[in-house]
């Protein structure tokens, strides 16, 4: 797939959606594109998803025009249970087409977000000061408001990728299916191949990319509001993210 009219001096900017997901996904996009302003490539595991964005008129792919070898998957209309065989499909796709984008060096900079994210502001400039020595940024996924890593942060999360051209596609490729199948979650996957493989990377700043385990910390605190750039509303399952989303007033649709 041309991916050119995604690509903004080489940045590619991308979410992955499913059926039972959608509304999530736009969600996200209206907030995204009040804020951000660039392209987001909305890819659609299924054909639902897709045909409801095609009625919408929300720009969308289906995957398997990204993916070789990939036929689709029909995940319903609901948000897929944490933890099914549903759920470990999904985590797999994300995975497959991390691993495709780290590949294309037409792509300069690639950057995944869970739809599950609300985005305040631009980060884009701001994350380039935490590039450093490494091109691999993750947002801090502990559950504690603070991290608990004294140097290094234990969990990066999945939801929220940035990365530069020359991250290793072995991070996001699934060559032990043992090793996977133990936990077949994409977080667990790259975490562990970041220790196995001694790959560096940075955790962005929690006040300033806030996860689920500081929601309610961020809308109760005005200076932390002020400064966060994004919100994950991560660590809820099923109708809980709307919930939440919803009660702080972070939700566009009309239903």
């Amino acid at each position: 797939m041309d991916l050119s009219k995604y690509l903004v001096n080489g940045r590619l900017c991308w979410t992955l959606t499913s059926n039972g997901y959608k509304f999530l996904t736009w969600n996200f996009a209206i907030h995204w594109q009040e804020v951000m302003k660039v392209p987001l490539l909305i890819i659609c595991s299924d054909r639902d998803a897709h045909a409801f964005f095609q009625r919408e008129g929300v720009r969308s792919v289906l995957a398997e025009r990204v993916l070789q070898n990939y036929s689709g998957t029909n995940f319903g209309p609901q948000i897929v249970p944490f933890g099914s065989r549903q759920f470990s499909q999904l985590n797999r796709l994300k995975l497959r087409l991390l691993a495709e984008f780290s590949q294309r060096p037409e792509i300069q900079e690639c950057i995944y977000l869970d739809g599950d994210i609300i985005v305040y502001k631009n980060f884009l400039e701001d994350i380039q000061q935490y590039y450093g020595e490494t091109n691999l940024l993750l947002q801090c996924d502990e559950q504690q408001k603070e991290c608990s890593g004294a140097h290094e942060c234990p969990n990066g999360c999945t939801g929220f990728v940035c990365f530069k051209h020359g991250v290793p596609p072995e991070l996001f490729k699934i060559h032990d299916e043992a090793q996977w199948q133990r936990q077949p979650e994409d977080q667990v996957w790259v975490n562990f191949q970041l220790v196995s493989k001694g790959i560096q990377w940075t955790a962005l700043p929690r006040e300033l990319f806030p996860n689920g385990a500081r929601v309610v910390l961020t809308h109760t605190n005005p200076d932390l509001k002020q400064k966060a750039f994004l919100l994950h509303y991560n660590y809820r399952v099923g109708n809980t993210k709307l919930i939440d989303i919803k009660r702080y007033g972070d939700w566009r649709l009309p239903y």
